[in-house]
């Protein structure tokens, strides 16, 4: 009777070992797809590791999207505001640029219109009647005087219009084969300009010019007549205008300058030059979208003095600030300017 129940708990300890060996087998494989497992496992997959790569540039990619947004400046202004300031706007577009090349030079005096007025006959200068610096006109009487030889007066009259430049006699004196009068006619000067080596290349006959006072602000325009064939000692070559002179203003001697359009670019995108505006060391023009002024940063390409090219980042057609956009660029500096985000 003692050796059957013994042995009975032993077949029920064996049968409890097998029930707890099965139920061991049957958990791990649960355990295994277990999700912080299979995450780790996958993660070592190239695959997975590919999805990661682009997860974390498309990441970035926004961070510097974002960041250039948050940089992009804009500005509000009324109406109102924008007329007591001045600014005013430009559409974008085509232009010609105007290249000018600068000279210098003096204005002279046309040598073929100065008369020098001789006595024909030796004899006495009976009377004079003008003066240095009167005006006289073509025809008009100028002296009386007396023939030594036969002694019967005789007049001399202006061949021409213009200025007594110098008056070398007085009534009474002796005249003979001597200049009386210098009469200069002022009505047209040249304008004589002196020209570099690497600036000569660039000019032809037939180039418009503006003449500049140098002294009161004046100017005047004419077109290049003659180029010399020839440099002087010092390596200048000249250049020569006529210029209109009915005025007087431009006298002989006066020192002038002169800007020779010599260059005319079709461009397909321009600006006002005074629109561009520095902003952190980037140039910038502020373009106009109703009330709102946004700082743009377009890229240059060539300019002339009030012009310059737009290469790109700019839409033909927009509307910007051509005029006081500094006032624009004042607001921008200010930490009351609004940033996009």
């Amino acid at each position: 009777m003692t050796k059957s129940i013994t042995l009975a708990a032993i077949l029920l300890s064996l049968a409890a070992l097998a029930l707890s060996g099965t139920a061991t087998a049957g958990d791990s494989p649960q355990h295994k797809h277990s999700g912080k497992h299979d995450h780790s496992d996958n993660h070592d997959k190239p695959g997975h590791q590919h999805a990661a790569e682009q997860a974390d540039q498309h990441s970035d990619e926004h961070s510097d999207e974002h960041s250039d947004q948050h940089n992009e400046i804009h500005i509000e202004l009324s109406s109102r505001m924008q007329q007591l300031n001045n600014i005013t706007t430009e559409i974008a577009g085509a232009r010609t640029l105007v290249q000018n090349t600068a000279l210098f030079g003096v204005i002279r005096a046309i040598p073929t219109a100065q008369y020098q007025i001789r006595a024909p006959y030796a004899g006495t200068l009976q009377q004079i009647l003008v003066q240095q610096g009167d005006s006289v006109s073509k025809g008009q009487l100028l002296a009386r005087l007396s023939n030594a030889a036969t002694l019967k007066p005789y007049a001399i009259h202006a061949p021409a219009d213009g200025v007594v430049a110098e008056r070398y006699f007085n009534n009474h004196e002796l005249i003979r084969d001597e200049i009386l009068l210098s009469i200069v006619d002022y009505s047209k000067v040249y304008v004589e300009l002196s020209a570099f080596p690497n600036d000569i290349n660039r000019l032809q006959p037939g180039m418009p010019l503006t003449v500049l006072s140098l002294h009161h602000g004046q100017s005047a325009n004419s077109n290049i007549s003659y180029i010399a064939p020839q440099m002087t000692e010092g390596h200048i070559a000249r250049a020569r205008a006529v210029l209109d002179n009915q005025s007087g203003y431009w006298r002989p001697g006066m020192h002038i300058k002169a800007l020779v359009q010599s260059a005319e670019i079709p461009v397909a995108l321009a600006v006002k030059k005074q629109a561009v505006q520095r902003l952190d060391g980037k140039q910038v023009i502020f373009v106009r979208d109703g009330n709102v002024f946004t700082a743009t940063m377009p890229e240059f390409g060539r300019e002339d003095d009030e012009y310059i090219e737009v290469v790109s980042g700019l839409p033909p057609g927009s509307e910007y600030a051509s005029d006081n956009s500094f006032v624009l660029k004042a607001d921008a500096l200010k930490s009351g300017a609004s940033h996009a985000h």
